[in-house]
């Protein structure tokens, strides 16, 4: 893995066998692995591609003892899934196990179960995290209209 994350812990295995029964299939290899050392763990500033044009980046992994109740929040992913990651903006990054532990996008402003799959396995996933580099971005011509600042923000700056 090419981040550092921070603040994790092991699962429990009472949490892991309520999500493995409410999934209905055993948690995937590579994500059971994560979640006994890095459970809950926060890592730092990343990002990961989502298709040609788009990215996002990984905020938090969800702790196991939360994810039931997050999936609540995830509309239209099937029975044999479950969040494991906030994503920017409010979205998700779940796990698939009916689909060999695949791992997908969920945005929350498309519609119901729309998902696009990033990594066919969560160890996969997690390769595809980057360190986030400010000079990576490049903004084209026009791309920035205008620009508004928190003049408390801009006092803080002077001091």
């Amino acid at each position: 893995m090419k981040l550092k994350l921070e603040n994790g812990g092991r699962a429990s295995e009472e949490a892991i066998d309520a999500l493995e029964t409410a999934v209905g299939r055993p948690l995937s290899h590579s994500f059971r692995k994560f979640v006994q050392t890095y459970d809950g763990s926060e890592p730092e500033t990343n990002t990961f591609r989502i298709g040609d044009d788009n990215d996002s980046g990984v905020n938090e992994f969800i702790p196991v003892s939360k994810i039931l109740n997050e999936r609540a929040y995830v509309r239209g992913i099937p029975r044999t899934a479950y969040p494991v990651a906030w994503a920017e903006g409010g979205n998700y990054v779940f796990v698939d196990e009916g689909q060999g532990g695949a791992v997908y996008y969920w945005d929350h402003e498309l519609a119901d179960g729309a998902a696009t799959k990033l990594a066919s396995y969560f160890g996969a996933f997690l390769e595809l995290l980057e360190p986030f580099d400010i000079r990576t971005i490049e903004l084209k011509p026009g791309q920035v209209e205008k620009a508004w600042i928190d003049p408390e923000f801009l006092k803080s700056l002077k001091k």
